[in-house]
């Protein structure tokens, strides 16, 4: 799920942020500066003689850090066409932190990617790096009134009344709900024929946030809004999807809509269909009464400080946030699984091997963090836009200033894990990830709330998929990378053969 204001840790029991890291070999944190010793040796009276300070050297301006002098916009295009690749090029030529303009109109965008520096960025203090307009990209969903655009103090209490709608009886709910969806939605997917497994696994997460909302009260309206909510999202797929459409004049709308192939003008429509389904959805609730743990029941009980009840925008802001965030991250993250399920056949094997004997998940656990290192939910960290002048890493941020930290770079890093472009589950076998060198949901105090819904769905889609079919590609040849709004996906979304394992069974060579 999206890292904005979405925290809870995960089922693989990282350490906690600020506490330092003790597991030791791959996937772990890089050790830690050797602290000094506590004794002035250089005081008067010291036996030792005393040695001149070292010079302390004076932070260096962000303004001077190296990137490339291209257009914004061919820069964008760019970074749309070839995610990966972009910020690969980038680090190999500009080293850990470079800057980078893919926003139009331009302006510079510090990427960094040292665990230390990425540490130091999500322990820094609420007022000094705000993420509320790194969501403006996605505002076009959200809203502004929503905890993905919530700062500070109003983030921090709008985050505390969220979370018993992700935790406690909320949680085992939606756990047990994911496994009877996963059993029935799956058994009913296409075998025999090529074809991608994204579309199918992003309707399924679209009816587990439908649980995580709504509950046992399922909307009448549902039906139709899983639809609308699944054309709305179609837009992702294009680099319009990346405007901030919130920002230009009215006429500049008009023009962009009138060009079809953009797609704003179906999006813009879906959307506002959709929010009129949610509407109904909210008063038909207010309305029942109906109790509960779910996210609705949950905002429909939150009041502002005058004891008045959020606004209808103000939930809908929130219920979108969720519909879009708890789906395309986990989405994308399941998609890549068995992107690279199908091309490793031993790890493939071993899973299948533990999954069928039902006694432990230890490796799939293990592939999840795996999958989730090489493709994290979120390949650049939402922007932190700097409020108050922060050193981080010996370079000063000046306000105005957006910190990108990449999660893409940092978990490919050789220094950090052996051989980081291999598909090899078995390095988190007895090893936590990292805190600072495994982001996949981001870090500090806005690590992703909903990370263990995110990871349920991994696990229990994975299993289920590989208990009932054989993974076939239809083309042996990996898929390559593209970007859906701020996630990448594979190229062809996944687009294999599935096979029920049963009827393999005695049929080699077919």
């Amino acid at each position: 799920m999206f890292e904005k204001g979405y925290q809870e840790m995960d089922v693989s029991k990282p350490t906690l942020d600020g506490a330092p890291d003790s597991q030791a070999g791959q996937g772990v944190t890089a050790a830690a500066p050797a602290e000094r010793c506590p004794v002035d040796h250089t005081a008067a009276g010291s036996a030792a003689p005393k040695a001149a300070a070292a010079p302390q050297r004076a932070p260096i301006p962000a303004e001077s850090l190296p990137g490339s002098n291209k257009h914004a916009l061919r820069q964008l295009v760019s970074y749309w066409r070839r995610p990966a690749a972009f910020v690969e090029e980038n680090h190999k030529k500009y080293g850990s932190r470079f800057k980078v303009s893919i926003r139009i109109p331009p302006r510079a965008v510090y990427v960094i990617s040292d665990p230390d520096e990425v540490r130091q960025m999500f322990l820094a203090p609420a007022d000094v790096l705000h993420t509320g307009y790194g969501s403006a990209t996605l505002e076009k969903y959200f809203g502004q009134t929503g905890l993905a655009w919530l700062d500070e103090e109003e983030h921090r209490i709008r985050r505390k009344l969220l979370m018993p709608s992700f935790h406690g009886s909320a949680l085992e709910r939606i756990g047990a709900s994911i496994v009877e969806m996963a059993k029935k939605d799956i058994a009913g997917w296409q075998t025999g024929q090529a074809a991608p497994l994204h579309p199918l696994i992003h309707r399924f997460t679209l009816n587990v946030i439908r649980e995580v909302i709504y509950g046992r009260v399922v909307p009448k309206q549902w039906p139709a809004l899983l639809d609308l909510l699944t054309g709305m999202m179609r837009f992702n797929d294009s680099v319009g999807s990346a405007m901030m459409i919130h920002k230009m004049p009215p006429a500049a709308v008009k023009v962009l809509t009138a060009f079809r192939p953009l797609g704003l003008h179906t999006f813009l429509q879906l959307r506002e269909k959709a929010d009129a389904l949610i509407m109904e959805t909210i008063e038909d609730r207010r309305r029942s009464g109906e109790a509960g743990d779910d996210m609705l029941a949950v905002l429909l009980g939150i009041t502002h400080e005058d004891g008045s009840p959020l606004s209808m925008q103000e939930v809908r802001d929130e219920m979108m946030t969720i519909f879009l965030a708890g789906t395309e991250t986990t989405v994308a993250a399941i998609t890549w699984a068995f992107e690279y399920l199908s091309h490793a056949t031993e790890a493939r094997e071993r899973l299948v091997a533990e999954i069928d004997a039902g006694e432990s998940d230890d490796y799939l656990t293990a592939t999840v963090n795996e999958v989730l290192r090489l493709r994290p939910s979120i390949p650049q960290i939402i922007p932190r836009e700097v409020m108050k002048p922060i050193e981080i890493g010996g370079v000063r941020y000046e306000p105005g200033m957006h910190l990108w930290a990449s999660a893409y770079l940092m978990n490919r890093d050789p220094n950090l894990y052996a051989d980081p472009e291999v598909f090899r589950p078995e390095r988190f076998l007895g090893v936590k990830p990292g805190t600072y060198t495994w982001i996949p949901f981001g870090g500090g105090r806005i690590r992703c709330l909903g990370d263990r819904i995110a990871l349920m769905e991994m696990k229990t889609v994975i299993r289920e998929v590989l208990s009932r079919y054989e993974l076939h590609r239809a083309d042996p040849r990996p898929e390559g990378t593209r970007s859906r709004i701020v996630v990448t996906v594979p190229e062809h979304g996944a687009r294999l053969i599935l096979r029920p394992r049963e009827a393999r069974v005695g049929t080699a060579g077919v």
